[in-house]
């Protein structure tokens, strides 16, 4: 009997297309053949509007991006970010992804007469898994409508009838699968019917109601009604959100893998580059940035990031990907015909229709919009599909600074500080190098070998023109002393990095900075250089990259670790103080260092604890993207939220290590009232407080 069942179970198939009739096959092919037009069709439509954008590389390194398309796409890594929201997605997809396969399967075996669907693999995956698939599509169906219509998560869209429509789609895929298998396995009495329990439990059902006559006919419609329901969606899909089972893989191939929210550079002696300064019309986005608009799935993970939108600020990263997406669709077939025009040489056409066409910032995507933003990258950072929202940010506020004039009333200062004096601090008055007159300090300049320097200290201008800030520096260099390290600085030669500028749109100031900083680097045959600043170390290291500036850029944080790890210093465990770290926007997201700074305040014994929002999560002071240089009045503070949370965990210090963090947080606690019960350090000054009461403990021992 055993070996009865197991040679039974060797040969378990069942009969594709039972119980249908001619007319129901020709208009299962008939109606797939015309949904699968209709969605080449759609995503035709989608594919013009991104070829009307720049060109741009973004193929290189392909096993790296089929490695990530791997890991977020396919195995759908990203989505643990929000675990309800994760487990909701993970469950529908896989289980769509195996009736999928299901489907083929069928297809392979039926259509291409390769008999692969029989045996253990028949009841093992077609049967049982299968089964079980569509039940865990239905819990995850059921959360979706749960998150959608009854507890209404904010960060979603509402209001459109069309996300209703693709749920019930779905809900009506699988509900009429069941009743379909249900009643083949009843009817022909199928002897493997226990291996699909749910259908065969769903077929038990119809028939303690329904006679076979009537079960047949009720198969007939659900079959049916499977088929067309199936395609009907197919051909919707690039017509609505779900396009991003298409477009979303694709944007993540296509990911920034390098330095990350980095605009492009601008080539300022080309008269074509320069016709139009910014992004003013989707002509001026590449391809990708194009690509980004239909890759957003609209869950707003983004939004719910965003520290601006936090605070009441007009500003919803999400909606500028979806304004910006739902102008150009609405409008999509004049840019097409301007962009035929453009192509067959017709200049004064393209000209015509793009003058009836309205600036995407400020008209689509309004100023106060595109100046809230900090440029903390925490949008991107939580972004299952890889959209790029800083570049394109900050490559419209070029257009409304440069060519425009909108901007600020302090970003103007700021700007004009960097023409004048070259350096955005109002009210500087001492000079960039007043704050090291009395520690022994080189300066390059007078070096007379420049190759004995180990490393170049880049002060960044808040540390030279800031009382408050020069203790960061003054501190950095009394610990560099302690080590050994043959170091020197730039001295009056140091210009500001140009970060400010170029956050704030106006590249053609930071284009020059930058271009003169290189070059004082290059001359001095700068390698390696270490920067207590975060805005400093992405500029350096990773924005003067696009303009031939090549050097090895490590944050303090990082430098410290590195001579501790070397031996060449020596902390004590002596500062016995609850300290909370916060983690700068620059220095976490933007370069990924968030372990050396909490690895350095375990050494120094200090009981560390950790705000709710740390790590790649922290939660932004509110200084980037040029906030430190003017005022947003809009909605409330970023910092005062950021403090609030630090003063929560009961710590009598707050770290940071970035000079603008260290401003906001201070700034932060007096609007609280807290500034004479929480101090706020930077990491180095806790490093040289340590140092300094070791060395004054041992002076008396030497004594």
């Amino acid at each position: 009997m055993t070996w009865t069942l197991a040679q039974a179970a060797s040969e378990a198939t069942r009969e594709v297309q039972w119980n249908t009739v001619p007319a129901m096959i020709w208009l299962m092919y008939l109606s797939a053949a015309a949904a699968l037009a209709v969605c080449c069709y759609g995503f035709w439509r989608r594919l013009r509007i991104w070829r009307l954008g720049k060109p741009e590389i973004r193929w290189d390194q392909p096993w790296r991006r089929l490695k990530l398309v791997f890991r977020a796409a396919l195995l759908q890594a990203n989505l643990f970010r929000d675990r309800i929201a994760g487990f909701m997605h993970i469950s529908m997809y896989f289980s769509f992804m195996l009736l999928l396969v299901g489907t083929m399967v069928v297809a392979i075996h039926h259509d291409l007469g390769i008999p692969i669907m029989r045996g253990y693999f028949y009841l093992y995956f077609q049967s049982l898994v299968l089964d079980l698939a569509g039940v865990w599509f239905c819990v995850g169906l059921i959360i979706a409508l749960w998150r959608r219509y009854v507890i209404r998560v904010p960060r979603l869209e509402h209001g459109n009838p069309v996300d209703g429509l693709i749920l019930a789609a779905f809900f009506v895929i699988v509900a009429s699968g069941y009743p379909v298998e249900g009643i083949r396995l009843v009817v022909t009495g199928d002897i493997w019917a226990l291996w699909s329990p749910f259908g065969y439990l769903t077929g038990l059902a119809l028939a303690s109601i329904w006679d076979e006559p009537t079960l047949l006919v009720i198969h007939r419609v659900m079959w049916v009604a499977h088929m067309l329901s199936w395609h009907v969606l197919l051909a919707a899909v690039p017509f609505t959100k779900l396009a991003h089972l298409v477009t979303s893989p694709l944007n993540i191939f296509f990911a920034n893998l390098e330095a990350r929210s980095i605009p492009d550079p601008v080539n300022f002696e080309d008269e074509q580059a320069v016709a139009v300064l910014g992004i003013r019309t989707p002509f001026e986005m590449t391809w990708k940035q194009l690509m980004d608009l239909d890759a957003c799935t609209e869950c707003g993970l983004c939004q719910s990031q965003c520290p601006a939108y936090a605070e009441g600020k007009p500003l919803s990263p999400k909606r500028v990907i979806l304004d910006l997406r739902d102008h150009i669709r609405a409008n999509a077939d004049r840019y097409l015909a301007a962009g035929r025009a453009r192509a067959a040489g017709q200049q004064d056409v393209f000209e015509q229709i793009m003058a009836e066409m309205p600036p995407l910032a400020p008209d689509v995507i309004k100023a106060e919009t595109l100046w809230a933003c900090t440029t903390c990258r925490a949008c991107e950072n939580i972004c299952p599909v890889e959209i790029e929202h800083v570049p394109l940010i900050l490559q419209l506020r070029q257009n409304l600074a440069m060519e425009q004039a909108q901007m600020p009333e302090g970003v103007a200062e700021a700007v004009q500080g960097l023409e004048v004096r070259q350096h955005p601090i109002r009210g500087a008055t001492t000079g960039r190098t007043d704050w090291y007159r009395d520690l022994p300090v080189r300066v390059m300049a007078e070096v007379e070998d420049p190759e004995e320097i180990e490393i170049l200290y880049w002060v960044g201008c808040a540390a030279a023109y800031d009382e408050r800030l020069q203790r960061i520096a003054r501190a950095l260099v009394r610990v560099m002393n302690r080590a050994g390290v043959r170091f020197a600085v730039l001295g009056d030669e140091e210009q500001c990095t140009g970060d400010v500028a170029r956050r704030t749109g106006n590249e053609f100031h930071y284009d020059m900075l930058a271009r003169a900083n290189i070059e004082t680097l290059q001359r001095y045959k700068v390698k390696r250089i270490v920067a207590h600043c975060p805005h400093c170390l992405q500029t350096l290291g990773s924005d003067y990259r696009q303009l031939g500036g090549f050097f090895e850029v490590v944050h303090h944080t990082q430098f410290v670790q590195e001579l501790i790890d070397s031996g060449r210093l020596q902390l004590p465990a002596s500062l016995k103080e609850k300290i909370t770290y916060h983690d700068p926007c620059y220095l976490g997201r933007y370069n990924g260092v968030f372990d050396e700074p909490r690895a350095v305040l375990d050494r120094l014994g200090v009981e560390r604890v950790e705000m709710t929002r740390a790590g790649r999560r922290s939660f932004c002071c509110g200084a980037g993207g040029g906030h430190a240089f003017f005022e947003d009045h809009a909605g409330g503070k970023i910092n005062r939220n950021r403090v609030e949370e630090a003063v929560a965990t009961g710590a009598g210090t707050i770290c940071t290590a970035c000079p603008f963090c260290l401003q906001m947080m201070e700034d932060g606690l007096r609007s609280v009232g807290a500034a004479e019960q929480v101090a706020v350090k930077d990491f180095v000054e806790l490093v040289d407080e340590a140092l300094a009461a070791a060395e004054a403990q041992q002076e008396p021992a030497a004594l």
